[in-house]
């Protein structure tokens, strides 16, 4: 049997918008805004809070500057959301930088080229069916994080980049970075004291990189490339050690742990990824999946693995004494000293994975993982899947995962879910970055008016209060477990309409929900094709099918809810003995997907679209909760 991979030429895409007032995004919500006297009203959408002012587009695009003391009570108390954890603080006085503590690495040693030789370390090999033996992990940070100031940014293009939190020297690092309208890309760093709220911003330098860890002497940045090789600068596969003196950068030269590691050594790997292990070891990962833990002193591979080239991930815990690995479909806890293996289980073998991660509880006895849309929890005391399930839609953390408290996980730093009952609770917009660690999310808002890096607790309050509302009355919501909906097939040319009917019966089960065929909601299905287009697979070529697209959309009174599409081309061809891809691609062309229709999961709860929402897909979370400079606004 032949296999072959389908390029991402054709992709499912769900749309989001949002029904909450985001703060300087696209999607914002209009509402209707009153001054205090109830004379003056305007219509429009909030782009931001700054400086007591409340900064909202008309109809006409025009932006108005409002004092919120001028407001009526209840557009003050919208601004306000309760309590606020955010509120902006003067500039903390800089903390002292120039004076590294000791370390085990040496900058100037990088000046000297030097080549790895990987037969000087051990090789760990993945295991799956190893007893659970995990010691305790303690999860807690172990002290009080304070918030601080950040610079405002640069400029419109400027990008912040993700933490690099160190809990030993309790310092993080924000880096921004920017390579778009300017002569030469620039890098800045801002160092912050967690425990004082203190922080130092360096001046911008020459070069495009972004921090991979802070190291243990609370100064010294391992920094990663950002380029590619038409770009000029750093690359991703190049290393420097940029330390704090004062407010300036002093850098190593580039060192490549990677050398000649990819494309069976036609290319260096890129280094994606790095936890800090003591004063002198580190940890990367490349996007070829080598696993490595380094002696930074000198260099050299302690040990290293050489994973899986697609599916993998690494987290260490916050008190460093282990190490969750996940590698293509089997999931170990490793001594990162030794790599010895502490317990491993593996997937079942027809279980597809991919944009995989893994993280800690705030326990340290539990690790979350994600891969596409499946989220599953284990417990490493009883080596047991603790949750097992599978969120609706595509991947679900492709940019970051974290596990800010023992029954919620926060995808992509946006979408928080109730791990026990799979609801999907909040949507939090305008965090230019969060990492969690040992229950505690660091975030990062960063806007044209300023800046703040926020140590929070997820969930928030209101989202706890909106989740017990969802469960203690889930009628309260246009869609919810026991709605009625009806199903309409007139999209689908008659000799389909029957198996896509009986799909969609089926699914409304899977997903709760009764049929009644005179129900508003509508679930509507189409079919449309056959189009003769053309698609590529890797190593195999470019061929011609026709291709139909199966379509379905949940709507109530003409607004569209959700929708997901699919077609008839398959992802990864098989193909049998003596059979050619394109006769095999023939087969497929010759009949839509009707599959699909059948294995669909259907929003849990959503609440009603508001009058003047835009027609399009909505978020499937209960609440939104946009992070401004002043704090969170809470949409319920």
């Amino acid at each position: 049997m032949n296999i072959a991979l389908v390029r991402p030429s054709v992709f499912i895409m769900v749309f989001l918008s949002l029904y909450a007032a985001t703060i300087g995004y696209s999607q914002e919500a209009v509402r209707e805004w009153t001054d205090s006297t109830g004379r003056f009203k305007i219509t429009g959408s909030l782009l931001e809070v700054t400086d007591g002012n409340a900064m909202i587009k008309n109809s006409d695009g025009k932006t108005l500057r409002i004092p919120i003391a001028r407001l009526s009570k209840q557009d003050q108390a919208f601004l306000n959301g309760g309590d606020n954890p955010f509120e902006m603080v003067g500039d903390a006085p800089a903390i002292d930088s120039s004076a590294p503590s000791s370390t085990g690495v040496n900058a100037a040693v990088w000046a000297t080229p030097q080549a790895v030789n990987w037969d000087d370390a051990n090789q760990f090999t993945s295991m799956a069916g190893v007893q659970w033996q995990v010691p305790d992990s303690d999860g807690e940070l172990g002290w009080e994080p304070q918030r601080a100031a950040l610079t405002k940014k640069s400029t419109f293009h400027e990008h912040v980049q993700p933490l690099a939190i160190n809990v030993q020297s309790k310092r993080a690092v924000v880096g921004n970075t920017v390579s778009f309208a300017v002569p030469k890309p620039l890098t800045r760093l801002s160092l912050v004291d967690l425990v004082s709220g203190k922080s130092v911003h360096s001046d911008s330098v020459e070069g495009h990189m972004r921090p991979l860890a802070l190291l243990d002497n609370g100064s010294s940045v391992l920094m990663v490339g950002c380029s590619d090789d038409r770009g000029g600068y750093e690359k991703k596969s190049e290393l420097q050690l940029w330390r704090f003196d004062g407010k300036k950068i002093v850098r190593s030269a580039s060192w490549t742990p990677y050398a000649q590691d990819k494309d069976r050594g036609r290319a260096d790997a890129e280094v994606l990824d790095a936890e800090v292990v003591n004063s002198s070891r580190v940890l990367t990962m490349s996007d070829k999946g080598h696993l490595v833990l380094w002696d930074l002193s000198n260099r050299k591979p302690i040990w290293h693995a050489r994973l899986s080239e697609r599916n993998f991930a690494m987290k260490l815990s916050v008190d460093r004494k282990l190490l969750a690995v996940f590698d293509e479909k089997t999931l170990m806890v490793l001594n990162p000293e030794t790599a010895e293996i502490l317990g491993s289980t593996a997937l079942a073998p027809n279980t597809p994975t991919g944009w995989c991660r893994v993280a800690w509880s705030p326990s340290g006895k539990r690790i979350l993982l994600t891969s596409i849309a499946d989220v599953r929890v284990m417990d490493t005391k009883t080596g047991q899947w603790a949750f097992e399930f599978t969120l609706p839609g595509g991947p679900v953390a492709t940019k970051a995962l974290s596990f800010p408290d023992e029954k919620f996980a926060l995808l992509d730093s946006r979408l928080l879910v109730d791990l026990e009952s799979k609801i999907q609770v909040c949507e939090y917009r305008g965090a230019s970055q969060i990492e969690t660690l040992g229950g505690t999310s660091f975030i990062a808002v960063q806007s044209d008016a300023g800046g703040v890096l926020v140590p929070a607790k997820f969930p928030h309050p209101a989202a706890l209060k909106m989740l017990a509302k969802a469960q203690e009355d889930p009628s309260l919501f246009l869609l919810h477990p026991g709605v009625a909906v009806s199903i309409d097939v007139s999209g689908v040319s008659n000799q389909y309409q029957a198996t896509v009917r009986q799909g969609l019966e089926k699914s409304v089960a899977t997903s709760g929900y009764t049929l009644n065929d005179s129900s508003p909601i509508q679930i509507m299905a189409s079919i449309s094709g056959p189009k003769q287009e053309a698609v590529g697979y890797i190593a195999a070529g470019s061929y011609i099918v026709n291709k139909y697209t199966s379509a379905v959309k949940l709507q109530w009174n003409g607004k569209s809810l959700w929708s997901t599409s699919g077609s008839n081309v398959p992802g990864v061809l098989m193909t049998k003995r003596g059979q050619t891809m394109q006769e095999a691609l023939d087969k497929a062309g010759k009949a839509p997907n009707t599959s699909m229709f059948a294995g669909l999961h259907f929003p849990e709860f959503m609440q009603k679209p508001s009058e003047n929402q835009a027609a399009g897909n909505r978020s499937q979370a209960l609440m939104s909760s946009p992070f401004t400079l002043q704090g969170l606004v809470d949409s319920q």
